[in-house]
């Protein structure tokens, strides 16, 4: 009589980080002791991500290169890659490195995924992108802006939350029906107003993840 065949064993499945370890972890503060503590720090996934123009470009954010700042005050990090291929793939590879609790005290808010130039984005991307998704709470688009390759980054303007814009003289109705429509700032005079929108949504997010904290 034959002898049933064993059932295979099943496979445990690990979460891979990547092959080189996922980011560095700061040897030390990474925050300026004469100057405030950010907020949010945005944390590079690659190099060449764009975190140091964002960084520049919204007051409340901090630039931690392509590291965790585990010595720094707040926690709260958002990850900064290209919209290529291998860029999502750094993002994933460094969420699931936070995922699994080797980025020390540090927590994830979400990715900026910053387009590398213009147009629709390739599918094969966006199917990564989908992936991604199911990691972080939340995925930003910052998209293409050729202007801020012809600039250093501190020539670029810089947003902050508490910059009010409510305070602008109104103009008369009777006259404002007369009047040519104002045109909208370059991106060389004023952070785009995705960029803020998506700044406003971390700090919010920050602020709102600090006073849960705070609450134990």
């Amino acid at each position: 009589m034959t002898e049933p065949t064993p059932a295979p064993t099943p496979k445990l499945v690990r979460v891979s980080v990547s092959h080189h370890g996922g980011l560095a972890l700061a040897s030390e503060s990474l925050a300026d002791p004469h100057q405030w503590s950010p907020l949010v720090w945005l944390v590079g996934a690659h190099g060449g991500a764009g975190v140091s123009t964002l960084a520049h470009s919204i007051a409340p954010c901090g630039d931690a290169g392509q590291q965790w700042p585990v010595h720094d005050q707040f926690p709260w990090c958002v990850i900064v890659a290209r919209s290529t291929r291998s860029g999502v793939e750094a993002a994933h590879d460094a969420a699931l490195q936070a995922q699994v609790g080797k980025a020390g005290h540090c927590r994830v808010l979400g990715v900026i995924l910053v387009d590398d130039a213009p147009g629709k984005t390739p599918k094969s991307v966006e199917q990564k992108i989908t992936v991604v998704k199911k990691v972080v709470p939340m995925i930003w688009r910052v998209p293409y802006f050729p202007q801020w390759r012809e600039v250093l980054n501190d020539e670029l303007p810089v947003w902050s939350p508490l910059d009010d814009h409510d305070d602008e003289p109104q103009q008369d109705h009777s006259v404002a029906r007369f009047a040519r429509k104002k045109k909208a700032p370059s991106v060389l005079e004023a952070v785009p107003a995705i960029v803020q929108t998506i700044s406003q949504e971390m700090i919010d997010l920050a602020r709102e993840a600090n006073s849960h904290v705070k609450s134990f």
